[in-house]
């Protein structure tokens, strides 16, 4: 069922892009500090898209991480409790 959704997601963002470029065929010059540019809108809409799910991608990456990183550390804090609560258990019978 995930698989279907994540192709028919893939498909449905292929037809959108297909549809931006071809409805977006205008010439933008784009002024970098130095030099100058001339590329179609549709080609500078799809740098910025990726360009912002690179970032997207990475500052997720970041906070996955850390939340992994702080369950690891709070795991390996509650089993030394476990196993002491257990041996109080084993104990007192």
């Amino acid at each position: 069922m995930f698989k279907v959704l994540k192709i028919s997601l893939i498909v449905l963002c292929l037809f959108c892009a297909f549809l931006l470029g071809s409805q977006n065929p205008q010439l933008v010059q784009i002024n970098y500090i130095i030099a100058s540019n001339t590329l179609p809108l549709a080609v500078i809409i799809s740098i910025c898209f990726i360009l912002g799910v690179i970032v997207g991608c990475f500052i997720s990456f970041k906070l996955f991480s850390k939340l992994k990183w702080q369950n690891y550390r709070l795991k390996k804090q509650l089993a030394p409790e476990k196993n002491n609560s257990k041996l109080i258990a084993n104990n007192d019978t």
